[in-house]
């Protein structure tokens, strides 16, 4: 009895799960671009399938049938024994789902722009994942940030030029927002603001969106797949200005729920601190909050410290293995050997872990010195939360090193200000 009503419930939401999605496929928003294509130079198309919103994105396909079938829950989906193309995510997202066809673009993949309701777009911090062979395939690209206000936003597509930064504006699809809302206003005072955290003070005196990249980052940016926004400080420590102190995260919210952590890059001059953000929110948005980490260059107190000594260049390390961790900052730092991290330059590769991991800490490579008393140049490094490898140059002649690193704490200060716009590409 009570395994033929458990079957009459799974029956029963089946049905209704059909019933409602198959309405929705039949009948589809007239202000929705689902069906809608673009195409680039070379003759390679996309076009936009389906849009998922959540933590777990299947696609269906254009067969209705496996179109109904793929909108059941997991759970049920697994009793029914399907197999669904599936990304799953660590927090609610779109996917814009492409049917692509052909090779092409011959200059790299297509540039997507989202762009709100005053047409400002906001390019990258992606990710992708595709269904198929090359030249026939579907590709799912992931967004977990969105303009969030109105009923539907634009999703536009970029095919890159020749030339970097060339971009050239091949077409433009309508997507229904899942999230819209009557969200509050943030109102925030005007530049500059300063924040202190302990003995460090920072001024955050200018935010302007629509700026290029690098060397062009104090001009308008030429389209929005290169558009970023520049944040520039003003650190003091005790009352005087440093250099010791650089960002090394920013975290920039706005008051729909949007919340981007990727840092594009960083650059200093003479009395100020530069992060350039890529994506970022709209700047349509009354103001925006900023979480703002820096990190400590030089300068570290004999605490955060630990130089190990004798580390081999050319075979095992001699280090006895007793030697090879110490306790700093409460946690242990261990040095793990020399196995090469993929993706990462240099001639050697020196491994470390923190345990427990300190995701409020960092890990930098203070020195390095080689057996003849030369120093080691720092080709580029990895860091996590818990792990982190610095990639090195040594001299061809050197047997071993030196190293001498510093565990040492980072500082957030926090600011809600509103962005200047240079350009609405």
């Amino acid at each position: 009895m009570k395994r033929t009503a458990r079957l009459n419930r799974i029956l029963l939401s089946l049905f209704a799960v059909i019933l409602v999605a198959g309405i929705a496929l039949l009948f589809p928003s007239s202000w929705t671009s689902l069906g809608h294509r673009v195409a680039f130079l070379d003759g390679t198309t996309m076009t936009l399938r389906q849009v998922t919103f959540g933590t777990e994105h299947y696609y269906h396909g254009q067969d209705l049938w496996k179109r109904l079938l793929a909108l059941l829950p997991r759970k049920l989906a697994g009793k029914l024994g399907l197999r669904r193309s599936q990304m799953i995510v660590g927090r609610p997202s779109l996917v814009f789902w492409f049917d692509r066809r052909g090779n092409g673009p011959p200059n790299g993949d297509p540039q997507l722009v989202l762009c709100d309701a005053r047409g400002f777009g906001v390019s990258g911090g992606h990710s992708m994942m595709r269904i198929g062979p090359p030249g026939n395939c579907v590709e799912g690209w992931n967004y977990d940030y969105w303009p969030r206000r109105e009923r539907t936003f634009t999703l536009r597509i970029y095919e890159r030029g020749l030339q970097y930064p060339d971009a050239r504006l091949i077409g433009e699809f309508t997507v229904r927002n899942p999230t819209p809302d009557n969200y509050p206003e943030w109102h925030a005072a005007p530049l500059p603001q300063t924040a202190s955290e302990g003995d460090l003070s920072v001024t955050l005196f200018d935010l302007t969106a629509g700026v290029g990249r690098g060397s062009n980052k104090w001009n308008p940016a030429p389209n929005p797949t290169v558009s970023q926004t520049r944040a520039g400080f003003h650190v003091e420590r005790n009352g005087q200005t440093t250099r010791e102190w650089g960002i090394v995260s920013v975290e920039a919210s706005d008051a729909t729920g949007n919340m981007i952590t990727d840092l594009w890059s960083t650059s200093s001059e003479p009395d100020a601190e530069f992060a350039e953000l890529q994506p970022h929110p709209w700047p349509a948005e009354s103001a925006w909050k900023l979480r703002v980490g820096f990190s400590q260059r030089s300068s570290f107190v004999t605490s955060e410290l630990w130089t190990l000594r004798g580390v081999s260049l050319s075979g095992p390390d001699a280090t006895d293995s007793a030697l090879r961790q110490t306790n700093l900052e409460g946690a242990t730092l261990q040095y793990t050997g020399q196995a090469r991290r993929s993706g990462l330059g240099g001639d050697h590769h020196f491994n470390f872990r923190v345990t427990p991991s300190r995701p409020d800490y960092r890990m930098t490579l203070v020195k390095a010195v080689d057996d003849r008393g030369q120093e080691a140049k720092l080709e580029t490094w990895f860091d996590s939360r818990s792990e982190c490898t610095f990639a090195l140059r040594a001299q061809t002649n050197a047997m071993s090193l030196d190293l001498t690193l510093a565990l040492h704490r980072t500082r957030y200060v926090d600011f809600l200000a509103r962005p200047e716009v240079i350009s609405t590409p």
